[in-house]
């Protein structure tokens, strides 16, 4: 009895500093990263004229509204940065239970900074150097950002089965978000000569790609509320949370297209259809739904050893990435060929972060206590 429990004490001794180890290191590095993020926007955005020629004249009123938001946003971001300072230099348990606040700030404040300053670019406020460099910082600070919610999941310890809270279900639907709005920024750049600066439209975003967010927030809560559904039970759980999964999926990323590609109300404009993007966009929500689906039922009473929640991760990156080509095709009415520009290598570094995102981000932040009964 006795040499079992050493034998317990030292597997715990062994695995418990490398976790520490990690969540200290990767609080170092998001606290320096969010702040260098934030002094590169607030820079960025003084670049910014206060003024423009118009017919002889000079406008300054409405640059002088798109260069305070965008102060306000970097300041917001190095608000971020603070609350995370502040974590780390706690003496007491200073590694332990770092909230979302630092990283959902970050990535609120990297959205809205986005918009205002690719409105402002479009305006003619902003030269395309300086617009470029600013969607550069905010892709950094989307990777960043998702990373500091990982890094509050992988602080903390894991939680029991079914349980569910606000704060949960906006940590792990905002890193899914993230990680999918970085693909499909990738996807959209590849064919490229070089990166370019995005379009912009404020109702395709508030209007369409937001509450597509809310509900893949929401299905978060949703399968976190029926884990503990067991049983004939898995099917109809599954095919829910599943079900919610694409939707929320197809209505993000509609405004996303219309928005970042298109830059028009996506209200006003609507699918060209496209037979073989439609077919490929079955294709996609069958992985996801059947192929996915069954690997997560067959493992269902193992889902939270790390190697299987890796497995399900990479599947949803490999459908996701079909889903956002035939979506894409579908909505443009042109057929789903992948083509490679001059852009691939900036493309290559923004899909990596999109999938260190999406699986080691996500493996990390989602752990979950099973019972004795149900871990076997």
């Amino acid at each position: 009895m006795n040499k079992a429990l050493s034998i317990e004490a030292t597997e715990q001794t062994s695995v418990t500093p490398p976790v520490n180890s990690l969540v200290k290191g990767y609080s170092l590095v998001s606290a320096c990263a969010f702040t260098l993020i934030g002094i590169v926007m607030l820079a960025l955005a003084l670049f910014t004229p206060t003024s423009i020629p118009f017919q002889g004249t000079t406008v300054v009123g409405l640059s002088v509204f798109f260069k305070v938001a965008e102060i306000v946003f970097s300041l917001g971001m190095l608000h971020a940065a603070m609350m995370l300072w502040r974590v780390i230099l706690r003496k007491k348990d200073r590694y332990h239970n770092i909230g979302i606040l630092p990283g959902d700030g970050a990535l609120a404040n990297a959205f809205f900074y986005f918009g205002f300053a690719m409105t402002a670019f479009h305006l003619g406020y902003a030269s395309s150097a300086i617009a470029l460099a600013q969607f550069i910082t905010v892709l950094v600070a989307l990777f960043f950002g998702a990373g500091g919610l990982a890094l509050s999941g992988a602080s903390r310890p894991a939680r029991p089965l079914g349980y569910v809270t606000f704060p949960l279900m906006l940590r792990d639907g905002v890193i899914l978000i993230v990680g999918t709005i970085l693909m499909a920024i990738a996807f959209g750049q590849l064919a490229g000569a070089a990166l370019k600066v995005p379009q912009w439209n404020w109702i395709s975003f508030l209007g369409i790609t937001v509450p597509g967010m809310f509900l893949l927030m929401g299905r978060e809560g949703v399968k976190a509320r029926l884990e503990t559904w067991q049983g004939v039970a898995r099917f109809p759980r599954l095919l829910l949370t599943e079900t919610l999964l694409v939707l929320g999926l197809a209505i993000m990323l509609y405004g996303s297209y219309s928005n970042l590609t298109l830059g028009v109300n996506g209200y006003q404009v609507g699918p060209k259809g496209n037979a073989a993007g439609f077919t490929l966009w079955i294709v996609a929500v069958l992985l996801l739904l059947v192929i996915r689906g069954a690997f997560k039922m067959a493992v269902s009473q193992r889902y939270n050893h790390v190697g299987y929640r890796m497995i399900s991760k990479l599947l949803y990156v490999m459908a996701i990435a079909i889903f956002i080509y035939a979506e894409r095709s579908f909505l443009s009415g042109m057929a789903p060929v992948f083509a490679i520009g001059g852009a691939a290598p900036a493309v290559a570094l923004i899909l990596l972060a999109a999938f260190l995102v999406l699986v080691v981000g996500r493996v990390a932040a989602q752990k979950v206590s099973l019972p004795y009964s149900s871990s076997r």
